[in-house]
């Protein structure tokens, strides 16, 4: 009878461990099973939102006007939904600006429509040149801003006796130390400088400005500036990677001379021409042999900012929708 009780003791007691074992297996697994669920969906969420956060793109054109065209290119330019415009000066040709800022209202939200001068801008009085300070929210024409891994700068080259930019001026020093204080910043892969003015281009109404050529051109080689658009010229050009030429200004030497696709240019900048935004066309009489690309179209560059690849995916787009340029540039994230 002992005997029995004991086995029976000890059967119970057996399968009660069992029992406790496999909760406790069960659990586990369960818990395991929940944690994993739980990383795994959290990994997908923060890898969506970093990739929202390290792509966006801009898009830029210049020399508007208040016509149909120009209400073309600010519709195509909606239609990729920028994060940010930007407008390369001559803008309404009108004393009253206030047709150009009804026509670009619909992507003029958040701040995130930024504008350099034209002669047009800043030549027809204060008043109107006011607005447009006070529209923009700016103190003064030429300003610099970050965007996630890129810098910007403004420049103001509509009339340097206007708005002085020789190498004297005010904005000449703060362009200076701006770059100075980008090329040190590590969270900044890309310089890119807008300004309305050419400082290259191919034989059309307004030859490249050697005061700008002298000026500037130095120091955006010294601190690394990635591209430069300009406008003034109502046409799109897009020039190889240009190095500045000490003795013939006019001849800037070509780094590199791929067409559509350059990864880690070590040395000299792409210029676009893109004053593409609704003004009537300036012919060309001839093609610069450091210009790879030029088109008589109306439209806008868009680019496309990849801060995980370090690429910048350059289109200009003409007003139907249709690309008529391309270019990939590529860099190593130790080029800067």
């Amino acid at each position: 009878m002992k005997i029995e009780n004991t086995l029976d003791s000890l059967v119970r007691d057996f399968l009660v461990s069992s029992y406790s074992i496999k909760c406790f297996i069960l659990l586990f697994l369960f818990s395991f099973s929940l944690v994993f669920l739980i990383n795994h969906s959290y990994a997908t969420d923060k890898n969506e939102v970093a990739s929202k956060v390290q792509k966006f793109n801009f898009v830029a054109a210049g020399d508007f006007g208040c016509g149909d065209e120009a209400k073309k290119t600010i519709d195509m330019m909606s239609s990729k939904q920028p994060e940010l415009v930007i407008a390369l000066g001559d803008l309404a040709y009108k004393k009253n600006p206030d047709c150009w800022f009804n026509l670009i209202s619909p992507l003029e939200k958040g701040n995130k429509f930024k504008i350099s001068f034209g002669e047009h801008d800043v030549s027809r009085g204060n008043v109107t040149y006011d607005k447009y300070l006070n529209q923009f929210n700016l103190i003064k024409p030429f300003y610099s801003f970050d965007y996630n891994n890129v810098h910007f700068i403004a420049m103001a080259t509509a009339k340097n006796k206007l708005i002085p930019y020789n190498t004297t001026s005010e904005q000449y020093q703060f362009i200076k130390n701006d770059l100075i204080q980008a090329s040190k910043n590590k969270k900044i892969d890309w310089i890119i400088v807008y300004s309305f003015r050419s400082f290259y281009s191919s034989n059309t109404t307004h030859p490249g400005l050697d005061e700008l050529q002298d000026a500037y051109h130095p120091l955006f080689e010294k601190y690394n500036v990635d591209i430069v658009l300009q406008g003034h010229n109502h046409n799109y050009q897009r020039t190889y990677p240009l190095s500045y030429n000490v003795t013939k200004q006019y001849t800037p030497i070509i780094t590199d001379k791929n067409t559509e696709y350059y990864n880690n240019i070590e040395k000299g900048q792409i210029f676009f021409t893109v004053g593409t935004g609704g003004a009537d066309f300036y012919n060309f009489t001839g093609q610069a042999p450091y210009v790879v690309k030029q088109l008589l179209q109306h439209g806008f560059l868009n680019v496309d900012v990849d801060e995980s690849d370090s690429k910048l995916l350059v289109k200009f787009y003409d007003n139907t929708g249709v690309t008529r340029d391309q270019v990939i540039i590529l860099k190593h994230k130790s080029n800067r």
